[in-house]
Protein backbone atom coordinates (compact mmCIF):
# COMPACT_ATOMS: atom_id res chain seq x y z
CA UNK A 1 0.00 0.00 0.00
CA UNK A 2 1.40 3.96 -0.55
CA UNK A 3 0.49 6.49 1.22
CA UNK A 4 -0.78 9.40 -0.61
CA UNK A 5 -2.04 12.44 0.93
CA UNK A 6 -4.90 13.39 -2.15
CA UNK A 7 -6.73 9.70 -1.13
CA UNK A 8 -8.76 9.37 1.75
CA UNK A 9 -8.50 5.27 1.61
CA UNK A 10 -5.35 3.36 1.40
CA UNK A 11 -4.93 1.54 -2.39
CA UNK A 12 -3.12 -1.33 -3.55
CA UNK A 13 -2.09 -3.05 -6.71
CA UNK A 14 -4.89 -5.40 -8.65
CA UNK A 15 -5.12 -7.60 -11.12
CA UNK A 16 -8.92 -7.78 -11.88
CA UNK A 17 -10.18 -7.73 -15.00
CA UNK A 18 -12.24 -4.45 -15.71
CA UNK A 19 -15.09 -4.10 -18.33
CA UNK A 20 -16.55 -1.06 -18.94
CA UNK A 21 -19.99 -1.90 -19.78
CA UNK A 22 -21.60 1.60 -20.14
CA UNK A 23 -21.80 3.99 -21.56
CA UNK A 24 -19.27 2.72 -24.16
CA UNK A 25 -17.92 -1.07 -24.08
CA UNK A 26 -14.19 -1.28 -23.29
CA UNK A 27 -11.77 -4.07 -21.41
CA UNK A 28 -9.10 -1.80 -18.94
CA UNK A 29 -6.54 -2.43 -17.10
CA UNK A 30 -6.79 -2.33 -13.25
CA UNK A 31 -3.63 -0.14 -11.98
CA UNK A 32 -4.83 -0.31 -8.63
CA UNK A 33 -7.61 -0.08 -6.51
CA UNK A 34 -8.85 1.22 -3.01
CA UNK A 35 -11.85 0.70 -0.80
CA UNK A 36 -13.90 3.43 -2.81
CA UNK A 37 -11.99 3.98 -5.93
CA UNK A 38 -10.03 2.24 -9.42
CA UNK A 39 -7.49 3.61 -11.17
CA UNK A 40 -7.98 2.42 -14.66
CA UNK A 41 -6.05 2.69 -18.06
CA UNK A 42 -7.87 1.15 -21.39
CA UNK A 43 -7.56 2.27 -25.07
CA UNK A 44 -11.26 4.22 -25.24
CA UNK A 45 -11.43 8.18 -23.12
CA UNK A 46 -13.46 8.81 -21.13
CA UNK A 47 -13.66 12.43 -19.87
CA UNK A 48 -14.01 13.92 -16.36
CA UNK A 49 -17.77 13.45 -14.67
CA UNK A 50 -18.94 10.13 -16.90
CA UNK A 51 -20.74 7.66 -15.28
CA UNK A 52 -19.53 4.19 -15.71
CA UNK A 53 -21.10 0.48 -15.46
CA UNK A 54 -18.32 -1.61 -14.66
CA UNK A 55 -18.32 -5.58 -14.47
CA UNK A 56 -15.07 -6.45 -12.67
CA UNK A 57 -13.82 -9.82 -12.03
CA UNK A 58 -11.37 -10.33 -8.99
CA UNK A 59 -7.99 -12.74 -9.16
CA UNK A 60 -10.94 -15.12 -7.65
CA UNK A 61 -13.13 -15.56 -9.92
CA UNK A 62 -15.64 -12.97 -8.44
CA UNK A 63 -18.04 -11.07 -10.80
CA UNK A 64 -18.87 -7.56 -9.15
CA UNK A 65 -21.09 -5.36 -10.70
CA UNK A 66 -20.51 -1.17 -9.93
CA UNK A 67 -21.03 2.09 -10.73
CA UNK A 68 -18.56 4.63 -11.18
CA UNK A 69 -17.80 8.38 -11.74
CA UNK A 70 -14.30 9.52 -13.71
CA UNK A 71 -13.13 12.34 -11.13
CA UNK A 72 -10.16 12.74 -13.38
CA UNK A 73 -8.67 11.46 -16.95
CA UNK A 74 -5.11 11.98 -18.58
CA UNK A 75 -3.19 10.64 -21.71
CA UNK A 76 -0.49 8.54 -21.25
CA UNK A 77 1.13 7.54 -24.15
CA UNK A 78 -1.48 6.11 -26.31
CA UNK A 79 -3.72 5.17 -23.47
CA UNK A 80 -6.17 7.12 -21.18
CA UNK A 81 -5.75 6.56 -17.67
CA UNK A 82 -8.79 7.40 -15.41
CA UNK A 83 -9.15 7.43 -11.87
CA UNK A 84 -12.96 6.30 -10.57
CA UNK A 85 -15.13 6.87 -7.71
CA UNK A 86 -17.42 4.10 -7.00
CA UNK A 87 -20.67 5.45 -6.18
CA UNK A 88 -22.76 2.28 -5.48
CA UNK A 89 -23.32 -1.24 -6.93
CA UNK A 90 -25.59 -2.38 -10.04
CA UNK A 91 -27.88 -4.53 -11.22
CA UNK A 92 -25.92 -6.97 -13.16
CA UNK A 93 -26.95 -6.27 -17.22
CA UNK A 94 -29.17 -8.99 -18.86
CA UNK A 95 -27.54 -11.43 -20.76
CA UNK A 96 -28.57 -11.59 -24.76
CA UNK A 97 -30.16 -15.06 -25.84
Amino acid sequence: MQPDDRRHAARWASDAQIEIVAPIQARAAALDVSSTGIQLSLNSWLSTGTLCDLRITTHTGRVIFKRARVIWARRVGDQCVVGLHVVGSIVPPAVAE
